[in-house]
């Protein structure tokens, strides 16, 4: 490891070749001698030592003193001071001097040793202090969020970004006639005051509000806050984040999605007109069944996304009619074999007109499936159990409560007991049991009635 430099300033010879000595037996360089305050401030200058070790009493113009604080102050280089007397005149003019270490002569190498490395470690932990500082305020001061420090009466410190967000300058702002409730939008100040009242020691999180600007521009804020004690006094460290385009961006984002929803509901309502234009037999029977599937979903505790889906499926399960043509839709006989084909294809029909649209649900699927049955029985793919959704599953069961309970162009209504007793009889062979079970208690506990 490098040894350390050490400039001596002695005036003496014979007391500097000493002091020499007794630093080179102790492990450090001296990289020169000075005879001067003035010869000391040159070679501190040439040699950029690691420190000064300066006798108090000096010959010349520049007293030791003053000199030290010269080479401190331009050099940033640590002083040791060596004095004979404690208790002189220039040892108490030098003790108010900033850094200030010394040795009283006659001194032992382990004095000087022990005074050296003091003076050095001393020296870092200002320099990395001072150094902390300097990046502490360049984050500050560059920072793009608002920060301040205030006490209860007034502002004590904010940065650039701070003035910018608010539009007053910063003499403006830590003036004694201005405090935080000053940018306060006026609807917003019981709330901070309510936050302020009950935020104790750890401040406020992430709490928003409106500020208002020098020009009147109203801004919404995020702030965070801690309370800390300065000199016995309770001082509000604070950030502010300017969010008032993020909360424009969501406003405007939230009536995109709303206006989309709306139309969205105006596709599907335009396709349900246009199935029960159509077959005017039918009409309400998709509204029916997407509402009591929305029923037995909410009653099997499904969570909202799929009771979503359920409803849109629901209210446009027979979507695929459309093509069927209005003579099959109307008969008012049983159908034929033929006429039995064309209607079984209307689950894929419907999911060929739906399969490319983006629903936030697998509407489509669901309504491709709403015809399977439990025992693989149903139709178009014959699937069973598992393989069907638990939606389809569902409008199955409401879609054939739905059917019997209303008059058809080939029968009159037969009635929703008759419905009931009908998923009974095929419960866990045709029908879902769990669905069945959550259906059969709306109607027999819950009293749901078919709009």
């Amino acid at each position: 490891m490098k040894k350390k430099q050490i400039l001596i300033v002695e005036d003496e010879r014979i007391e500097a070749d000493n002091v020499k000595a007794s630093l080179q037996r102790i492990g450090y360089d001296v990289c020169g001698i000075a005879v001067s305050g003035e010869d000391a401030f040159k070679k501190a200058e040439e040699m950029h030592p690691d420190l000064v070790l300066m006798d108090l009493v000096l010959q010349g113009e520049t007293e030791s003193v003053l000199a030290a604080l010269k080479i401190c102050s331009i050099f940033n280089i640590p002083i040791i001071y060596f004095e004979a007397n404690e208790n002189s005149k220039k040892l108490e003019r030098a003790r108010r001097t900033e850094p200030f270490c010394y040795i009283l002569r006659p001194f032992e190498d382990r004095d000087v040793h022990s005074t050296i490395e003091v003076a050095l470690n001393q020296h870092k932990i200002k320099n990395n202090l001072e150094e902390t500082e300097k990046r502490y305020q360049s984050v500050v001061k560059n920072a793009h969020d608002a920060i301040y420090m205030m006490t209860p009466e007034r502002f004590q410190y904010v940065n650039p970004a701070f003035e910018k967000l608010t539009g007053y300058k910063k003499n403006e702002l830590c003036s004694e006639k201005f405090n935080f409730w000053n940018i306060i939008h006026p609807d917003d100040v019981k709330k901070i005051e309510k936050n302020t009242k009950n935020m104790g020691k750890n401040g406020i999180r992430n709490k928003e509000f409106r500020i208002v600007s020098k020009n009147k521009e109203v801004k919404i804020v995020k702030a965070n806050t801690v309370n800390i004690g300065i000199n016995k006094e309770v001082v509000e460290v604070g950030i502010l984040k300017d969010i008032t385009r993020q909360k424009n961006t969501e406003l405007e984002l939230k009536e995109s999605l709303e206006k989309l929803q709306r139309t969205f509901e105006m596709t599907i309502n335009a396709l349900v007109t246009a199935v029960e234009t159509r077959d005017p037999y039918t009409a309400g029977h998709q509204k029916r069944v997407s509402d009591l599937a929305c029923a037995i979903a909410n009653e099997m505790g499904l969570s909202k996304d799929k009771i979503e889906g359920v409803r849109l499926a629901g209210i446009i399960h027979d979507i695929g009619k459309i093509q069927i043509p209005y003579e099959i839709l109307t008969k008012p006989t049983h159908l034929s074999k033929i006429e039995s084909v064309m209607i079984k294809m209307h689950p894929q029909v419907g999911y060929d007109i739906l399969k490319e649209i983006e629903f936030p649900n697998p509407v489509a699927q669901i309504i491709l499936q709403h015809h399977e049955k439990i025992d693989g029985s149903g139709y178009p793919a014959g699937l069973s159990g598992d393989e069907i959704l638990i939606e389809a599953r569902i409008i199955a069961v409401a879609d054939i409560i739905e059917a019997m309970s209303s008059h058809r162009p080939y029968r009159p209504a037969l009635g929703i007991d008759a419905a009931l007793n009908e998923v009974i009889k095929f419960k866990g062979i045709f029908y879902d049991p769990a669905v069945v079970d959550a259906c059969l208690k709306l109607f027999h506990e819950k009293n749901y009635m078919l709009s």
